[in-house]
């Protein structure tokens, strides 16, 4: 298969809610362009971008999907990504990956938790952007309500790209206001995707639309306001161009409408990708770092072209592995060029990589390809260690892009199954899926040795665990929850001795130190600041002292959980010229910081999010007095419609079983968003239960 020159490619991301119809659009643009044989149905199970089982059964998104096809003599690569809040962590990769998104938003539902989020990330890496308003064509659609939504809370400056004729189940299809082109009364399909002139019965319609488009246009630039002023209107040059820099700025967002089951509004829709979506040539130089690859020294901040005469490097923003084709690493090539069995490094890990087939992708179809030039988005096999959010590259002029901060594992759940024996097959089982899924951890608690598993959320992880039914065919479930507690402390303690002192046959071991402590700022993390004045610590133990100190603070005093915010001030010491060693001063290292901690009122620390609940005016009263209930703090309320959108700070831990409760509240009707906000210290009831239910023991340090 040829490469595809880099102006002749659009990148595109498609990003919504759950539900919004993201991929029975994204079926409708591959079957119109012919890049399928038949339209893909996500109802029925058809559908060739949601094809894994778990995808199948609960007819939703849980991956970023690939696919290209070609309009208009450019080639457009598709990314259908995840619309439920639980799966973010690839949406939010993805989006690193492209030049533009294309927002989905309901029809019938208008603006939805996961849409303010998605495209406030938008927004914030300053892509492109169009909003689709999808299922225009089913019963109780309101169209206009929705673009009214959409002003109201995305604060996006709209410009309304067609003429659309009925609504509801008198929808006949949209005219193009740019091109004027009609697409009426009869389903897009390959054979019928051209578009005709527009009838007389809506002409008047579209040209009252096309001023309101021009002046738009014309306001988005001054010297196309100068002409609007002077001759009444734009030519179509103009308009183009206009509207072209306008939406590549950020200034304009283009509205079209759709239909993904129909399908309508498709063939439109692709031209105006074609037209406004800048090309690769036209991105910005990517930043990043170069790693120094010397132990302990920081990266140097770097950027590098997006071109295809740069060094080789390549985003990788998706993982998926097969038990049967093994890793599939789906990368955006940064700049220089890609080929068959190349040697590059992981600029994220030092690892080399030797590259296998290169391929495009449409579902199960995978076409090779010899190289893969800057701007394009393929398929690379067998990386043996390079996961999501890594960067390959050249190893003579390597490059690290800034990857996007993904979303926190919020719910933590312990993984349990009756097999005997289960324990390998599951734990390899989940340490693949976390090679996977970028949004998903898994570690073994130290105490219990159980196996916990961490996500963004409770469907997460009952999808995971569903995952790993098939593929090793143990039945497990969730234990109880797992809340990320954190430890610290209030006060401060000075002079504070950590002795270790051992004497066997032969060598001993000796070494003291002496601490000062006190909390830092919440969020302030660990300092450790060396005072030491005449050598009564020698210089190589300070180090030794300090690594004693972070090991005991992984495990704190009262629960087990990790202590945070913490400095600690190294001021004295003894030593022994022959009994003292590394050992020696990191055992006295943390001697000190449990013995300071005891002395400076340590305290739990529980995480909070910031929960957002969108639910119907009538049932608010009952929605805040649960969220009180919960020892929430309500921030704010917005009215929109006959909805109405709560915003709190709550507990984690009083939120871990939120959606069965809220669904029971509403009528299914309610839906919220969370995100961890930051840590606050539990209250003294709070903090005796938790300490009680870890059931910690302090280790005593080994004399």
């Amino acid at each position: 298969m040829t490469t595809t020159e880099a102006g002749d490619i659009r990148n595109v991301a498609i990003i919504g809610h759950k539900g919004a119809g993201k991929t029975s659009l994204a079926e409708a643009l591959l079957y119109v362009a012919k890049a399928t044989a038949k339209l893909g149905k996500v109802d029925d199970r058809t559908s060739v971008l949601d094809d894994t089982a778990e995808e199948k059964e609960h007819a939703c998104s849980f991956e970023a999907s690939v696919a290209h096809l070609s309009w208009g003599g450019k080639k457009i690569n598709l990314v259908d990504t995840p619309g439920e809040g639980s799966f973010l962590a690839e949406t939010r990769l993805a989006l690193a990956a492209v030049d533009a998104a294309i927002l989905v938003v309901s029809g019938k539902d208008g603006v939805q938790p996961i849409t303010e989020r998605v495209f406030g990330w938008v927004r914030e890496a300053r892509l492109p952007c169009m909003i689709v308003v999808t299922k225009v064509d089913a019963e109780n659609a309101r169209p206009d309500e929705v673009l009214a939504d959409v002003r109201a809370r995305l604060k996006a400056p709209l410009a309304v790209m067609e003429e659309r004729v009925g609504d509801g189940l008198q929808y006949r299809g949209v005219v193009a206001i740019r091109t004027r082109k009609a697409w009426l009364d009869k389903p897009e399909a390959p054979a019928a995707a051209a578009g005709s002139p527009v009838p007389a019965d809506v002409a008047a319609a579209v040209e009252r639309a096309r001023g309101k488009l021009v002046d738009d246009v014309a306001g988005s630039d001054d010297d196309l306001t100068e002409s609007y002023l002077n001759e009444g209107d734009l030519t179509q040059e103009q308009l183009d161009q206009g509207l072209r820099a306008a939406v590549r700025t950020g200034v304009l967002v283009p509205v079209y409408f759709a239909s993904g089951v129909r399908p309508s509004g498709v063939a439109a829709l692709l031209d105006g990708v074609v037209e406004l979506v800048p090309p690769p040539t036209e991105h910005p130089a990517w930043s990043g770092v170069v790693p120094s690859g010397k132990p302990g020294a920081p990266p140097q901040p770097a950027e590098r072209p997006a071109s295809a005469d740069a060094p080789a490097a390549a985003f990788v923003f998706k993982t998926s592995i097969d038990p049967h084709a093994g890793r599939t690493s789906f990368a955006r090539v940064l700049s220089g060029a890609v080929r068959p069995d190349a040697t590059l490094i992981n600029a994220s890990t030092g690892a080399a990589e030797r590259l296998g087939k290169i391929h495009t992708v449409v579902g199960k179809d995978h076409r090779q390809v010899d190289e893969a030039r800057a701007g394009d988005i393929v398929a690379l096999h067998k990386l043996k260690a390079t996961l999501s959010g890594h960067t390959i590259c050249d190893e003579r002029q390597p490059f690290q892009l800034g990857a996007p901060e993904l979303p926190p594992a919020l719910f933590s759940r312990g993984v349990r199954f009756d097999a005997k024996g289960g324990e390998d097959k599951v734990g390899n089982a989940l340490h693949r899926l976390t090679e996977e899924d970028p949004g998903l951890s898994v570690h073994q608690d130290a105490s219990t040795r159980e196996l916990v598993v961490s996500g963004l959320g409770a469907l997460h992880l009952e999808i995971t665990v569903e995952r790993i039914r098939r593929r090793v065919g143990i039945d497990c479930r969730l234990g109880p929850p797992h809340i990320a507690y954190k430890e610290t402390i209030t006060r401060r303690a000075a002079g504070v001795e950590g002795k270790h002192k051992k004497q066997t046959g032969g060598h001993g071991q000796f070494g003291v130190c002496y601490i000062d402590m006190e909390p830092m700022p919440r969020g302030g993390g660990f300092v450790f600041e060396d005072a030491v004045v005449g050598g009564a610590v020698p210089r190589q133990f300070i180090p030794s002292v300090e690594k004693g100190i972070v090991k005991a603070m992984s495990k704190g005093v009262l629960a087990g959980y990790p202590m945070v915010d913490v400095k600690v001030r190294l001021t004295d010491g003894k030593y022994h010229d022959v009994d003292s060693s590394d050992a020696a001063f990191q055992m006295a290292g943390s001697k000190a910081f449990k013995a300071a901690a005891a002395q400076c009122a340590p305290v739990l620390l529980e995480p909070i999010v910031r929960l957002s609940v969108t639910v119907p005016s009538a049932t608010m009263g009952d929605i805040i007095g649960d969220i009180n209930s919960r020892r929430g703090r309500i921030i704010g309320t917005d009215s929109i419609e006959s909805q109405t959108v709560v915003n709190a700070f709550v507990p984690l831990a009083e939120v871990l079983e939120y959606e069965s409760k809220l669904k029971s509240m509403t009528q299914g009707k309610g839906t919220f968003t969370m995100s961890v906000e930051h840590l606050e210290i539990c209250p003294p009831v709070v903090q005796d239960k938790v300490i009680k239910e870890s059931g910690f023991k302090a280790e005593a340090d080994e004399d």
